[in-house]
């Protein structure tokens, strides 16, 4: 079988660049007539929020009001989550309802990402739907049925009298796509792709948006091929923080629900946009879209089993996302006997609130089982290890690689042996979330990351 993660033919060069000259050049879509501005509400990473998706859309809606008609609304791929069984069931009927609504606040530009077919079986049928709903599909990934791109790799904004081109690209790792789905999928690699095509955004453009939903890695790798003064937004890696630096913006706007971002944009006259970043949080007890919570409620009703509802134990505090983490690798730690637990960043989805737990609200918790396995190592190589971990405190873009690990502090003897203790994912990805590729982890017995770490909570219970 011919490799499904492609470098970029010439072929595709002159079909991709050709969509950006035609986006540039195209009537653009009517945007902003007499507003100097843009503004950009940036979604990413939603993965189907069924307890914040109501919040959200709400919270949109409002922003989008205060900002008048020079809205557009962002939404940088893995909208759905197969691990929510609500979702799974219904057909992911009320994200499908949440992407009709943002189309009514203001145009919605969607750049494919990995978990479009986490419940719908084909990246063609999600684009059917999105479009359906009034979106405006973006995304360099061919149908390898076909050897055409699923959607337009760019597309043209009006702005007054200038234009604004947009482009998508998605991550080309095809193993985070679901398995039936990967002989459908041709995948530039995306930074080849960039330095093949970003020069087409200038050519007619006054200014570019990049949606990337390929992780930091790559973002970093293409951030020299991108046109002077233009929005770079990254996805995929469930991050949330902003860097400028003279002609670039470059933000990633977090996961599920949590919040989202607003990037102010002022067209230069010189080319590209200033931009501004402004985040803003989304709470589960925020006022609703009514339509939205109907929605949830009504697929929960019917869709959520008796033992999806019941309780596995308790959080005695809310949790954020990186503490409820390191409840995990704490519950890790103690059943292996370990020193020190390493667990990935995004195996969880959410973070836990107070009180009872349901499985159906652990399943957004930890989104991914797998076993668990220990490797005894000196000390020096713990600590160089440790440099990788707990990214989410980084504030240089030098300190982030993408998905990481999280793990507690630890007062480390460089002369010492640790036992350290991964799931199986860690273990099998060392060399991205380790910097290592020779540890011989070795799989506990009779130990699975959800179990152990429902037994943690079901102890609090008690």
């Amino acid at each position: 079988m011919a490799a499904l993660s492609a470098t970029v033919s010439r072929r595709l060069v002159l079909r991709a660049g050709a969509a950006i000259a035609a986006a540039a050049a195209a009537p653009s879509l009517a945007l902003a007539q007499n507003e100097a501005d843009m503004t950009t509400i940036i979604l990413s990473d939603l993965h189907s929020p069924y307890r914040r998706l109501p919040q959200l859309v709400a919270a949109v809606r409002n922003r989008a009001a205060e900002a008048g008609g020079k809205v557009i609304i962002i939404v940088n791929g893995d909208m759905f989550e197969r691990g929510n069984v609500v979702a799974l069931r219904s057909r992911v009927a009320p994200d499908l309802l949440a992407l009709e609504k943002l189309s009514q606040i203001a145009p919605v530009f969607f750049n494919i990402g990995n978990h479009e077919t986490a419940v719908l079986e084909d990246m063609a049928v999600f684009t059917r739907e999105a479009r359906a709903r009034g979106v405006h599909v973006m995304s360099n990934i061919l149908d390898a049925r076909t050897g055409e791109l699923l959607a337009p790799a760019a597309l043209s904004i009006g702005v007054r009298d200038k234009r604004v081109a947009l482009a998508g690209l998605a991550t080309d790792n095809i193993f985070t796509y679901r398995t039936p789905i990967r002989p459908t999928l041709t995948i530039p690699q995306p930074v080849a792709w960039a330095q093949s095509l970003m020069g087409g955004l200038t050519r007619e453009a006054d200014a570019a948006i990049v949606l990337s939903h390929a992780g930091v890695a790559a973002d970093k790798a293409m951030l020299g091929t991108l046109p002077e003064r233009a929005l770079l937004i990254g996805g995929h890696d469930h991050l949330n923080f902003t860097h400028e630096e003279p002609g670039l913006a470059y933000v990633h706007t977090g996961s599920w629900s949590n919040g989202f971002t607003i990037a102010s944009m002022t067209l230069n006259a010189e080319g590209g946009a200033d931009t501004t970043f402004e985040s803003v949080a989304v709470a589960a007890d925020d006022d609703p879209d009514s339509d939205i919570g109907n929605a949830v409620v009504t697929a929960m009703d019917e869709h959520l089993t008796d033992e999806d509802r019941a309780v596995i134990g308790t959080a005695p505090e809310t949790l954020d996302l990186p503490n409820a983490i390191l409840f995990a690798t704490e519950a890790v730690r103690e059943a292996t006997g370990a020193d020190i637990a390493f667990l990935g960043h995004t195996t969880f989805g959410t973070g836990l609130e107070a009180g009872e737990i349901s499985r159906y609200d652990f399943d957004a918790y930890i989104r991914f089982d797998g076993d668990i396995r220990t490797v005894d190592i000196s000390g020096e190589r713990l600590a160089a290890i440790m440099e990788l971990a707990n990214q989410h405190t980084a504030t240089a873009l030098d300190q982030r690689t993408g998905d990481f690990v999280h793990a507690a502090e630890l007062d480390i003897d460089p002369t010492a042996t640790y036992t350290v203790a991964v799931n199986g994912w860690t273990a099998i990805n060392q060399t991205a979330y380790l910097g290592t590729d020779d540890l011989e982890f070795v799989e506990v017995p009779d130990l699975r990351l959800k179990q152990v770490v429902a037994d943690a909570l079901a102890a609090n219970a008690g």
